[in-house]
């Protein structure tokens, strides 16, 4: 028996190979095998059959392996390429026992090489141990197998040459890209891709370009194919078609064989083109624009301006390159380089955009106020790419704002500072006297008998009077100290930063003397004296608002005791009495507010058919150190006097929201009413403040009703409708709150974007009379024609709930189901409901 193992990487083509040398071998060549691409395992393929000399490829036939590497003769005989020609017991005790096991008596194994290095081997196995092969033999098997490889060689060739031409295709189809190849005669030899505005592929192939393409697009290869041919490399050009097709065509030389070929590749750049049309049109209708378009870096670097940006810079339109790649703080001027950086950090942080007002230097020395409007653009990794902005010259309307600054904050007779502008540095002072354990003095000062100048000289006379006075006055006060005018013939002397109270006696005096030295008004001299009164926070007051009405009584004792003097609250001791407890309490407030020392209580809205609670109302309470429970009927009013209203209601919006979301993430889902303020709701930022600072929470604008009262939703009727379409839009529910005590008609109430109205208890009180009964009875009517939800407040009995019923109102509210209680009893009520009251 003759056994022939071939061992390659192809196994089909090394079949085909093989079939000639079989046919030539001996007859007695009963078995095929060839090995893995590895070159490690040997195995059967196919049965030679002795009958026909037909190889059987699909007869099932037993597998033999061969780890040749485990064999050093055989392994390290066939790595350098030589002829292993042995028999059985020439051969190693290993590879002995491997061919006894199939009855080979000798072994020829020839390698096949590639540039001399192995990728396969030959094995004849031969049971004849007598036989011998000769030279003869052995040269023409070696011959054989010389053959065998180049034929192995070259199939694997061509099936990679066959591999990249699909991998071609596949990457030129996966570009949109077409692509074809010419001869030097302009003969389409090579399609690899089409396009839908030419010919398809098919129709292309054989064809000479100027007749199977369009005549643009011929034309332009036709100029162009002699140039490259002639020694250029490549070159490209842009054609559009009849059809407004824009085709971006690039031509590349190749060599095949001994001539030269063009590939052309052509790219679709029809959408490109339109896209940089349109910028051009957009760009150009920019530069129109009084407003600058700038394009910076993330460093703030200029990298691309519209032409407005040389006006506002004033400088020649034909100069703007000079002006790119130069930082954006370099026209900044000094004082605002810090804000502008500022803003410039802040938006390499976030995509929200923001705005910045600046003075920019002008090329001629001097600035120009502008307004930035920046946005950050980010990439895909989240990274700033760059800014964008429109700067707009705002010069004049800054001027007119300092103008109306100057107006809405100082008095317009003396330059001095206002009532509003004293408010701010007063309560700076006393902010900064708390740091730095210091004093802050605060004098009253009115011009005595001024009601006489002015009836006997007129108001110009007195006017220039007051104006000499102020002057006077201002100049013999400390420097930091501030001269307000508060209104009429009252100054206000601040005296920040005060270390001793001594030093304010001095001060007093000095003013009291400038006030007393002669003034000519008109030719008529004068000697005006003033009464002054001077109060010391913390020694006399715990607020400014205290210490502004404890140096307004002593003011007035200084009057009562004869005019031009100067009196001191300390030295003052009945004036402690004069409404010390009103301010008293007005002063711990405040401290209440700032410190966090109001708490919310909750009363429960009821639907009276079923006992559960739907909503609860949120209403603050204070408990005072002093003076226990103050009634919300004086500290509320009390705030809103003060200019403290906001800064409550910002202080039970935020107890009432953390409540509610405690409440969330243990199941409750009743809403929670909220009552809004005229200040709040004036606000421009209300709405995106309150659904920020829900979302703050986790919680939603459909979680809160808004309780709005009927007065203050009328007050500014249109300003205030825009606000309420805001907050509804914004998704919250409005209610109109102390309904009856307004003056609504029925078609503002038919254009308010509200869901429910909340009537004064008022209303509830007068139910025992016909007259009352008959009132609720047509407001009952009236919210069901509008579709609006009915809330009663003030329910206080049985009585009052059953005949609510009866007219059909389903939502109550008053002490007959629970007053305002703390936060645990109302979850109690959530929980269990008020089925009992009914």
């Amino acid at each position: 028996m003759v056994n022939l193992l071939a061992v390659a990487d192809d196994p089909d083509a090394m079949v085909e190979v093989l079939r000639t040398l079989a046919e030539a071998s001996h007859s007695g060549m009963t078995g095929l095998y060839l090995n893995e691409a590895d070159g490690k395992i040997a195995r059967l393929i196919a049965a030679w059959r002795d009958d026909d000399c037909h190889l059987a490829r699909n007869t099932p036939q037993p597998f033999v392996t061969l780890e040749y590497d485990q064999y050093p003769l055989l392994a390290d005989t066939l790595a350098v390429g030589m002829v292993l020609n042995k028999s059985l017991l020439e051969l190693p005790l290993a590879e002995q026992m491997l061919l006894a096991q199939v009855g080979v008596r000798q072994l020829l194994c020839i390698p096949l090489l590639d540039n001399g290095q192995l990728f396969g081997f030959l094995t004849f196995l031969n049971d004849d141990e007598s036989r011998q092969r000769d030279s003869t033999e052995l040269r023409l098997l070696s011959m054989l197998s010389n053959h065998v490889a180049q034929a192995l060689l070259k199939a694997k060739v061509a099936a990679e040459s066959i591999a990249n031409q699909q991998r071609l295709r596949a990457l030129v189809g996966a570009t949109q890209d077409m692509v074809f190849e010419l001869e030097p005669n302009g003969v389409i030899c090579q399609v690899w891709s089409g396009h839908p505005s030419l010919p398809a592929p098919g129709d292309l192939l054989g064809r000479a370009l100027t007749i199977a393409l369009p005549f643009e697009l011929a034309r332009e290869l036709v100029q162009r194919v002699p140039k490259l041919l002639a020694g250029l490399a490549s070159m490209q050009f842009h054609c559009v078609l009849q059809d407004q097709v824009c085709l971006l065509v690039r031509l590349q030389c190749v060599a095949a064989g001994s001539r030269q070929h063009i590939v052309v590749l052509m790219q679709d750049v029809t959408a490109l083109m339109q896209d940089a049309a349109r910028k051009k049109t957009t760009l150009d209708t920019l530069n129109l624009l009084e407003e600058a378009i700038i394009d910076l870096s993330p460093q703030g670097v200029l990298t691309e301006a519209t032409a407005a940006w040389t006006k506002l810079r004033g400088v020649d339109p034909r100069h703007l390159n000079q002006d790119l790649s130069r930082s954006i703080l370099s026209w900044v001027y000094p004082d605002d380089a810090t804000l502008v950086a500022d803003v410039l950090a802040q938006l390499a942080k976030s995509a929200v955009p923001n705005h910045v007002r600046f003075r920019l230097m002008r090329e001629d020395g001097e600035f120009v106020w502008v307004e930035a409007r920046l946005i950050a653009h980010f990439g895909p990794d989240q990274k700033i790419t760059g800014l964008r902005g429109v700067l707009r010259d705002v010069t004049v309307a800054h001027l007119n704002e300092q103008h109306i600054t100057q107006l809405a904050l100082y008095d317009g007779l003396t330059s001095l500072p206002n009532r509003l502008l004293l408010d701010d540095e007063l309560h700076r002072a006393i902010d900064q006297a708390r740091i730095n354990q210091c004093k802050v003095g605060l004098g009253f000062i009115d011009l005595d008998h001024f009601k006489q100048i002015n009836d006997a000289f007129g108001h110009q006379t007195g006017d220039e009077l007051l104006i000499s006075l102020s002057k006077r006055l201002k100049a013999v006060l400390p420097e930091d100290a501030i001269l307000a005018r508060w209104g009429g013939d009252e100054f206000i002397a601040l005296i920040p930063n005060l270390k001793d109270s001594k030093q304010l006696k001095i001060i007093a005096e000095s003013l009291r003397l400038a006030a007393r030295e002669s003034i000519s008004i008109n030719g008529m001299e004068t000697q005006p004296t003033i009464s002054v009164g001077f109060a010391i926070y913390p020694d006399n007051a715990e607020s400014g608002e205290e210490l502004l009405s404890a140096a307004d009584h002593t003011m007035y004792h200084a009057k009562h005791a004869g005019r031009n003097n100067a009196c001191f609250y300390g030295d003052i001791v009945h004036l402690k009495a004069l409404g010390r407890e009103h301010v008293a309490i007005q002063s711990r407030l405040s401290s209440a507010i700032q410190q966090g020392g109001l708490q919310v209580f909750y009363q429960p809205v009821v639907n009276a058919k079923t006992g559960d609670v739907v909503s609860v109302e949120a209403l603050a309470r204070w408990l005072d150190d002093k003076s226990g429970w103050i009634s919300p009927e004086l500290f509320i009013p009390m705030a809103e006097k003060v200019g403290l209203i906001q800064e409550l209601s910002e202080q039970i919006m935020l107890i009432a929201f953390a409540k509610l979301r405690d409440w969330r993430d243990v199941g409750l889902a009743q809403k929670m009413m909220i009552n809004i303020s005229r200040s709040q709701l004036f606000l421009p930022s209300f709405v995106t403040q309150l659904v920020e600072r829900l979302s703050s929470f986790r919680l939603r604008p459909s979680d809160i009703i808004l309780e709005i009262t009927e007065s203050i939703a009328l007050t500014d009727y249109s300003r205030q409708m825009r606000h309420l379409r805001q907050l509804r839009l914004a998704g919250f529910e409005i209610a109109i709150d102390d309904f009856g005590t307004g003056y609504s008609s029925l078609s503002q109430l038919h254009e308010m974007p509200a869901q429910m109205l909340k009537v004064d208890v008022s209303f509830a009180q007068r139910l025992h009379t016909e007259d009352g009964r008959r009132v609720m009875h047509a407001i009952a009517q009236m919210a069901q024609g509008l579709q609006l939800e009915l809330v009663i407040e003030g329910v206080e009995s049985l009585e009052t709930a059953r005949f609510l019923q009866g007219l059909g109102v389903n939502y109550m509210q008053g002490f007959y189901f629970s007053e305002p209680v703390p936060a645990g009893v109302a979850e109690l009520w959530m929980r269990l409901g008020l089925q009992a009251k009914m």
